[in-house]
């Protein structure tokens, strides 16, 4: 993957994975299960080992996490992998209107017209999308092919994407009131890393 260091926005890194075709649009976040993978997709994406919030780790900042304090405000990686965001022209499966947010580095879905809320200072509460492609992300009805990793919400009071696999219903910090994120209206993501298989690519 590439990164545009004087705009500090991340840029997709061609790789040649296997693809799938298909879409499901929804308003407020969903699943995924079955269906065909992406052909361009940009990687290191990391999970937060405080917030469980999604971050983008290739801009040389750890961004804004709302579980950190006046000494270390950035997100940490926990270490669990490499993971990789298909955008939009790249097709397959999945829901549209994810961006990253270019103050806090986080992923969040713009598709209920809100901005919601970010985790680092600035002149407006909402994330900021400036410079960010639009990401699709495969749910467990809705998915490029089988395999990858579940259990990641939507949160409706921050609007960003988080880890509810450890503690299922309290997981994570948000930046909304420094409390649990909210999982109602979400369906279930799935996520995969970098070594993810995917099935062949299909004609267009």
């Amino acid at each position: 993957m590439t990164i545009d260091d004087a705009t500090c926005t991340p840029r997709r890194r061609v790789l040649r994975i296997a693809v799938g075709v298909g879409m499901a649009a929804v308003a407020a976040p969903l699943m995924i299960e079955n269906a065909a993978p992406a052909s361009a997709t940009q990687r290191l994406w990391r999970r937060c080992s405080r917030c469980r919030g999604l971050w983008f780790s290739g801009n040389g900042t750890r961004g804004g996490c709302p579980a950190g304090d006046i000494l270390d405000g950035g997100h940490h990686d926990d270490g669990t992998g490499d993971y990789i965001l298909k955008e939009d022209p790249d097709g397959g499966q999945g829901q549209s209107q994810w961006f990253w947010c270019r103050n806090c580095q986080g992923l969040w879905f713009l598709g209920n017209s809100s901005f919601g809320v970010c985790p680092s200072p600035h002149l407006r509460p909402g994330h900021n999308n400036l410079g960010s492609g639009t990401y699709r992300l495969e749910d467990v009805t809705h998915r490029d092919g089988p395999g990858g990793e579940d259990k990641w919400r939507w949160c409706r009071k921050c609007s960003g994407l988080f880890y509810d696999g450890y503690s299922p219903g309290a997981s994570g910090v948000c930046p909304a009131d420094k409390q649990h994120h909210d999982i109602v209206g979400s369906g279930s993501y799935v996520l995969r890393d970098a070594d993810s298989t995917r099935l062949p690519r299909p004609p267009y």
